[in-house]
């Protein structure tokens, strides 16, 4: 992968590292997802029944988180693009699922959280090159 130079993380990105728990057990608890969650990989096709019910994109979502809270701590060393990506990723399911939640806490929860990642995404995109961020 070419990249356009290094820079440090955004304070924005690093904040999410120390948000993301809560989020992930709103999430857990809002939409009952077991702790273990099974992918069916045996066909492209097999995600489809998979991907219509709150829970599997409850579940989804959260892997996503983990993946976004790992980028986000401070010392891995990521891109600006993969931050994106991921934001992008979370941002249309938390739309999704702030619809589906029966507490209006856990949705109102939802929706900070929304806006913190669509910050951070903003701030470590930059210019719109890709740049390495440490």
């Amino acid at each position: 992968m070419i990249t356009e130079g290094e820079r440090p993380k955004p304070p924005e990105l690093i904040s999410l590292y120390a948000a993301i728990p809560a989020v992930f057990g709103t999430l857990k608890e809002e939409f009952e997802v077991p702790d273990t969650y099974e992918l069916a990989l045996y066909h492209v096709d097999a995600a489809e029944p998979f991907l219509r019910k709150a829970v599997d994109i409850a579940a989804i979502t959260m892997r996503k988180m983990q993946a976004l809270r790992w980028v986000a701590k401070p010392g891995v060393e990521t891109t600006n693009d993969v931050v994106v990506t991921l934001a992008a990723d979370l941002l249309r399911s938390l739309d999704h699922l702030v619809g589906c939640c029966h507490d209006q806490t856990n949705a109102d929860s939802l929706t900070r959280f929304k806006h913190q990642v669509a910050l951070a995404a903003r701030h470590a995109g930059g210019d719109g090159g890709v740049a390495r961020l440490r």
